[in-house]
């Protein structure tokens, strides 16, 4: 018999324990916790953008009724809506209010992405659509992944024994790739490199439409 997967996506209700469900489950795992109301436009806005973290990176999202949650809003000093606190290791270690979200939303997502999806599987392909790489995309690192077309690159990159593919502009520059192949492997900075024979791609301003790699290319990641 097929066991169904843990529900990752919890409305919460006086009648199950906080600290079970987060605190003590958010020394495994982070844990997103959204205090919203039903009747409150922006509360609806921000949900199905916690709900996709939810769903790409694994993780619980708790949502939690102010009105019908007035203890628990009151024992995390929830003045503001929406109210969204990041848990881990037992602690809620960032949270933002109202509508002042975005900068605090990337680093949530940054953090997540660290804790939970580093680099595993056998050519795995890799896109935009990860909320994460949409966060770090908008302050301009990681550009979008273009359809298919005569202008577009296709590169994939060997790390640790796996490959990873991804398609790029022409006018994307090696830096934007690098930043790219940087996220998606943790790395705090790397070389990438055709391996027969090996030249390293290091200028970052330069264009792949003027880098003399071919429209589909085989790098290798380094880290250095």
């Amino acid at each position: 018999m097929k066991m169904e997967s843990p529900k990752k996506i919890i409305d919460f209700s006086e009648d199950k324990s906080f600290d079970e469900i987060v605190i003590i489950d958010s020394k495994n795992s982070p844990i997103l916790v959204n205090f919203f109301a039903q009747w409150y436009t922006p509360c609806l806005r921000l949900k199905p953008k916690l709900e996709e973290i939810s769903v790409n990176n694994n993780i619980k999202l708790i949502n939690i009724e102010v009105d019908e949650n007035q203890e628990l809003s009151n024992r995390y000093n929830v003045s503001e809506i929406p109210h969204v606190f990041l848990f881990h290791n037992g602690y809620s270690i960032m949270d933002f209010c109202g509508t002042d979200k975005n900068k605090t939303l990337v680093s949530m997502c940054d953090y997540i992405h660290q804790k939970t999806n580093k680099f595993t599987g056998h050519r795995q392909s890799l896109t935009d659509k990860n909320i994460v790489a949409k966060a770090v995309k908008r302050i301009g690192k990681i550009p979008d992944e273009p359809n298919d077309g005569e202008n577009v690159y296709e590169l994939a990159f060997k790390f640790n024994n796996d490959t990873f593919v991804r398609k790029f502009s022409e006018f994307n520059t090696i830096g934007q790739v690098k930043e790219f192949v940087k996220f998606k492997t943790n790395a705090a900075n790397i070389n990438i490199f055709t391996p027969f024979p090996r030249k390293v791609y290091n200028d970052n301003r330069t264009c792949l439409k003027y880098s003399g790699l071919s429209k589909r290319e085989m790098l290798n990641v380094e880290l250095v």
